[in-house]
């Protein structure tokens, strides 16, 4: 299944079941981001496991980092109102 496809199903069954499905932009910078400080990284590697920011010390899981990030930008759309939804999400 490709991606489209399944976004489409999660889509369908968020409508179904009565469920928001909120959606990141894709370039949005979750691996290079610092989740502490909010520090961006010009680089990061791929083979790079473990994120290390330069500018307050924060180490974790690179996976773990991204996540991190998700989850905050996620509670930003949540409590954005809809003109700010508009400049934040795409889909």
């Amino acid at each position: 299944m490709g991606f489209y496809e399944f976004r489409r199903q999660l889509e369908y069954k968020c409508e179904l079941y009565g469920s928001e499905l909120i959606i990141v932009d894709r370039w949005f910078p979750s691996s290079k981001t610092c989740s502490r400080c909010g520090n961006i990284k010009e680089s990061l590697s791929l083979s790079e496991r473990v994120f290390n920011c330069e500018h307050c010390g924060f180490s974790c899981d690179r996976d773990l980092n991204a996540s991190l990030n998700l989850a905050q930008a996620v509670s930003l759309l949540r409590n954005a109102n809809a003109n700010d939804r508009d400049s934040l999400r795409t889909g």
